[in-house]
């Protein structure tokens, strides 16, 4: 990798990340573009020009990743000689800065190395704009969607789990006041406690105990739980995306009103699961309608279209789902309807 010819020189002016931290701006030349498929739209900028310096290394030594494993293993390598603190900010349109810590294997790898990140989900969430006041990011995570849409809807209720991603959520959405933050689980009823287990190296992976138990290196933590109903307001039909890593099928028995009166999910259906478990059971309820949004809006009238789009069982596969009925599901089709239409 030829750092010198990869990207013009860095314009040492300071900038103010949405985490008040000072960082440095990056202007990109067209071959390190082209090596992280960024936007036009896309900039980065850095924690401190170590940051630059190890974000160039990495993105070199994903370009030799063999296996998925090894996108964690550079990360976290690079991270113990740089120091756990040095990060990226990605800048995209309007929207937030949104942090990525250089050692995070997995927001690296797909929001950075792999980006965009889910562009189907980006379209659904412009679709809406203008059609919903309220976006529900329900496990939310580090915050990633919740930054996007913090510019597209008056308000954006953000909820995850885990006490370490909650303070990185907590940070990457700080300074937005249409944004409220629970630290709290997804369930079908409000105020119980549940215990789920952190994954040892993998954030992204948090689950439910029930009947697994942890490995030795995970981490369990107990969390109160929130339903869904209790979250969006009655009468408002709200975008909803929902990412709890097998909690699915509680977290939509939580949602009956919030669905009934026109709510509309973006969720997630996994390659390693070939029954479709969450796709079956929302096909199963009065009225519900699936689509693919992998290349615009496909509807899918039984769970053997689903799984034949499900080829890599190393992935989650993002659907979408709503009461045939919905108006936000009819504004959503008729936006895409649209960007289909030639000229």
């Amino acid at each position: 990798m030829n750092l010198g010819s990869d990207c013009a020189p860095d314009t040492k002016i300071p900038c103010t990340s949405a985490c008040g931290a000072r960082v440095w701006d990056l202007r990109f030349g067209r071959g390190l573009l082209t090596s992280v498929a960024m936007k036009p739209s896309q900039s980065l900028t850095f924690s401190s020009p170590a940051a630059r310096l190890q974000y160039l290394i990495l993105m070199g030594l994903f370009r030799l990743a063999v296996t998925r494993g090894l996108y964690g293993r550079f990360a976290r390598g690079l991270g113990r000689v740089f120091g756990p603190r040095t990060a990226v900010f990605l800048h995209e349109g309007n929207a937030p800065p949104f942090r990525i810590a250089l050692n995070d294997g997995y927001w690296t790898r797909f929001a950075l190395y792999r980006a965009p990140y889910e562009p189907e989900v980006g379209a659904v969430l412009r679709a809406a704009q203008g059609a919903t006041p309220l976006f529900c990011d329900l496990g939310a995570n580090k915050g990633y969607w919740s930054t996007r849409a913090a510019t597209l809807f008056d308000r954006v209720i953000a909820v995850e789990a885990a006490a370490d991603t909650f303070a990185d959520l907590h940070a990457n959405t700080a300074g937005l006041p249409n944004v409220t933050r629970h630290h709290a689980a997804i369930h079908a009823v409000s105020g119980q406690s549940l215990t789920f287990v952190n994954t040892h190296l993998s954030h992204a992976s948090a689950r439910l105990m029930e009947n697994t138990p942890p490995a030795a290196r995970d981490r369990t933590e107990s969390i109160t739980t929130l339903a869904i109903d209790d979250l969006v307001p009655p009468g408002t039909p709200a975008l909803i995306k929902l990412d709890v890593e097998g909690a699915e099928i509680a977290a939509l028995s939580g949602a009956a009103r919030a669905l009934a009166e026109g709510s509309v999910l973006i969720y997630e259906d996994h390659g390693n699961d070939p029954a479709c478990t969450v796709s079956a059971h929302l096909l199963g309820l009065p009225d519900m309608r699936v689509f693919s949004i992998a290349t615009g809006l496909v509807p899918m009238p039984d769970t053997a279209a689903i799984r034949a789009l499900k080829t890599d069982r190393f992935k989650g596969y993002n659907f979408l789902a709503a009461r045939a009925n919905s108006p936000l599901l009819a504004r959503i089709a008729e936006s895409f309807a649209k960007t289909a239409k030639p000229g």
